[in-house]
Formats: C-alpha cells, sequence, structure tokens
C-alpha cells in the first residue's frame, strides 16, 4: 500500500498541472502529450509551492498539501476549454505498439532494480526523506559536515517530489522513486510522438533513451528528471505556434530542469544562445530563460547565505593540455555499450530529412557537450579517472536527446511552420 501511495503521488502531477490545457496549441497535441507537459508543469508546481511554505515557515502536512494542490488543479480544471478534444492518435499503430513493449521492458528493469541509481541511495533519497521528517527544506541536515557528500547546494526539486510522495505514503516508497524514472521516460517519449506527430519518431526516443537509461544506472537519479523538463522546454520551442503558450511552456521545462541538477544550468544558458542565434523574434523567449532562472538564483541565494555552496563553485583550474584525453574519454563513454547505435541512428534520420528544422535541437546538443567536456577539463589531472567514467554516461543523456529531438523534428513539418488553424491535428501512424 505504501509503495501505491507513493507512485500515485507522482501520477498526480498531470491534475495538477492540468492549468497548461487551457492554451490551444496545447490542446492540438494528443493526450499523451497533454498529460506530458501538465506532468512538468505539476512536478514545478509541487516544488514551488513546498519551497514557498518553507520560506513562510508553514509546516509541510498531508492535509496541508493535500488542499494546496487539489486548489491548483480545481484553478487550472476551471475551464471548459480545457476538456475540449482536438488531438487524435491512431492507437493501431504497430510503432505505436513497440513503444508499449519498450516501455514495459523498461518498467521490468526498474522493478527488478537492474537500473538503480546508488546516489538514491547515498544522498537523493535520504535528502527527500529529511525533508519530510523536519517539514519543510531542512537546511540544518544540509549544514551538518557528516552530509558534506550529499551536494548540499545540489537544487532541491527532486528530494521535494520525493517528500511529496513520502507525505501522501507516510514512508518512503524506494520503489516507487525508482519507477519513477519510468515516468520521466513515457513523459519525454509522448512530448516527442505528440510534438512531431510521428510513432515511429517517439519509438526512435525511446529505444535509444531506454538503452541509455539502462548502461548509465539512472533510476532513482536526477536525470530522468532533467531529460522530462529538457524535452518540455525544447518541445515548447519546436512543436507549440502559439507565442504565449510557447514561451509559458519553455519557461516551465527550463525552470524546472534548473532547479533539479546542476547541469540544468548549463542547459538552460544552452537554450538562451540557441534562441538569440536561431529565432526569428527572440526576445520574449529569452525573457522567458532569463524569468525560468529566478527560482535557481533565489536557491543559490539561500545557499550562499547559509554557507553551503559547493558543486556552484567550481572545481579548480583548467587543464588544456588533457583536452584530447578528456574528449577520447568521453566520447568512450557515450557509446553506452551499444557501439554508439543511440547516437548514429537519429544522426541518420537528420541527415535524410530536413537539416534545417533540426537546427536548435543540435545547437543545444553540441553547447551541452561543450559544457560537459569545459567541466571534466577542470577535474583531477587523470581524464579517465572515476569521475568520467560514473558521470560521463548520464551527463551525455542531454545532447542524446537533443539529437534525438533534432531527428524528429527533421522529419515533421509542424516544427517549421504553423499548424493550420480550420481543423484539429490528425496523428501520423507512419
Amino acid at each position: 500500500m505504501t509503495d501505491f501511495l507513493g507512485f500515485f503521488a507522482y501520477l498526480a502531477l498531470p491534475l495538477i498541472g492540468i492549468g497548461v490545457w487551457r492554451f490551444d496549441a496545447v490542446r492540438r497535441l494528443s493526450l499523451d502529450g497533454r498529460l506530458a507537459l501538465a506532468g512538468a508543469a505539476g512536478a514545478l508546481m509541487v516544488a514551488l509551492t513546498m519551497s514557498l511554505m518553507s520560506i513562510a515557515g508553514v509546516q509541510w502536512s498531508r492535509t496541508r498539501l493535500v488542499i494546496a494542490f487539489a486548489a491548483l488543479a480545481c484553478a487550472g480544471a476551471a475551464s471548459r476549454r480545457i476538456w475540449i478534444r482536438e488531438g487524435r492518435t491512431n492507437w493501431r499503430s504497430p510503432a505505436l505498439a513497440g513503444i508499449v513493449i519498450v516501455l514495459a521492458v523498461t518498467a521490468y528493469a526498474l522493478l527488478t532494480a537492474r537500473e538503480t541509481c546508488g546516489d538514491l541511495l547515498f544522498f537523493w533519497g535520504p535528502k527527500g526523506v529529511h525533508f519530510f521528517r523536519a517539514g519543510k527544506i531542512d537546511l540544518q541536515y544540509l549544514a551538518d559536515i557528516n552530509n558534506f557528500l550529499a551536494h548540499r547546494d545540489y537544487p532541491p526539486l527532486l528530494p521535494l517530489l520525493y517528500a511529496w510522495s513520502h507525505t501522501v505514503s507516510r514512508s518512503f516508497s524506494w520503489w516507487a522513486a525508482v519507477l519513477f524514472a519510468g515516468v520521466c521516460l513515457t513523459g519525454i517519449v509522448a512530448i516527442v510522438r505528440a510534438g512531431t506527430q510521428s510513432d515511429l519518431a517517439g519509438l526512435l526516443t525511446a529505444a535509444a533513451l531506454a538503452s541509455a537509461f539502462g548502461s548509465a544506472f539512472v533510476a532513482g537519479g536526477a536525470d530522468p528528471l532533467l531529460l522530462f523538463f529538457e524535452a518540455t522546454a525544447v518541445g515548447g520551442l519546436l512543436f507549440i505556434e502559439d507565442s504565449r503558450a510557447q514561451w509559458i511552456v519553455t519557461a516551465i521545462g527550463v525552470a524546472g530542469a534548473a532547479l533539479t541538477k546542476v547541469e540544468g544550468a548549463s542547459f538552460a544558458a544552452a537554450v538562451l544562445i540557441a534562441v538569440l542565434l536561431l529565432k526569428s523574434r527572440p526576445l520574449v523567449l529569452t525573457a522567458a530563460v532569463l524569468l525560468a532562472t529566478v527560482p535557481l538564483a533565489a536557491w543559490l541565494f539561500v545557499m550562499t547565505r547559509h554557507n553551503l555552496l559547493d558543486g556552484y563553485r567550481g572545481s579548480g583550474p583548467i587543464h588544456l593540455e588533457y583536452f584530447w584525453r578528456v574528449l577520447k574519454a568521453t566520447v568512450r563513454m557515450a557509446d553506452y555499450h551499444a557501439y554508439w547505435i543511440p547516437w548514429i541512428a537519429p544522426l541518420i534520420v537528420i541527415v535524410v530529412g530536413n537539416v534545417r528544422r533540426a537546427r536548435l535541437p543540435l545547437t543545444i546538443a553540441a553547447l551541452t557537450f561543450v559544457a560537459t567536456i569545459y567541466f571534466y577539463l577542470h577535474g583531477p589531472h587523470d581524464p579517465t579517472s572515476f569521475w568520467i567514467r560514473s558521470s560521463a554516461p548520464r551527463v551525455l543523456l542531454t545532447p542524446l536527446l537533443m539529437t534525438l529531438m533534432a531527428a524528429g523534428a527533421a522529419l515533421n513539418a509542424r516544427s517549421s511552420a504553423p499548424a493550420p488553424a480550420t481543423a484539429p491535428a490528425s496523428h501520423r501512424s507512419d
């Protein structure tokens, strides 16, 4: 029962964020895409609400949080427009059956603990437990010198979601935390599939990411949630035509990514640069990206004020003399024990498709890869150290996801031209 209630807390996120369905551009997506975007909005709203309660000195409890999130859900659903069915799905597609099979295999791997991330046991999970017990973001726990290796200044979004699940179930569910990686993978695939209107694009994304997830051991860590928010942000830029909906969805994704992991700040910077370089009217989107980084700035202010800043300080001087060795070691870890097929397959699709449509996600992929190399050059003198071998498969998931989304955009006319306003979008079964 504990595991069920803990997992149910994650499944309730789309209901909490259902307000994004008010936008016509979101309602044109198929149901899975709408649920995914609502889930991203709900996760961010949960984290921000719990953070504001901590600032206000209001202790979390099941009653208070359920009332707060029920109010958000009711406010978001208080419009007849969100129930208008516009997006359509062909449920008889063979590619869709392939997606279901990939997700089912992933669920089996998660339930047998084959993909569990060690960081879940050492700091992501303990942070969620301690936050729950304190009924707030527990700065005393973070300040304890015994918890120095728990990455005290890491953004709090994932531990807050774990604390929310713990509050619902009254006991921390490790299995729900592990299965949450599958929920995030499903959301990513749904965004790509609904945005491109292509089941084949969804199948490619599902197969490549599922393989990479298993090789990188991400279940229970922050990486699946980070990728989910990154897919939301770039999906907003690629697949949402209405300008107001576009900047709001993009801001949700960028804010969520920045509050999930340190690499989220690099992703936000990459999105900002890509928007400035490639978007015809970048001012509104630039403002949205900058506004989305305000919660992270507030978190870093708190960490600085309490002398808890650690990971964001940097890792010492840069060692350019090790550039080629670092590059080779990083590329070697990108094979995901599959001979780089998760990268090669989408690159082939991009080459045979429309490369122009794929420029924005490809630019973000290149920038985040360069950022990875840059940070590794600040590490230990031995570039083949444990740091690269243990982290590169997870860190490189961001450029991999951007490459997969670029492949979907290369085959999708919708990513370069507004959809017709006369009729609902139909879903290709390929």
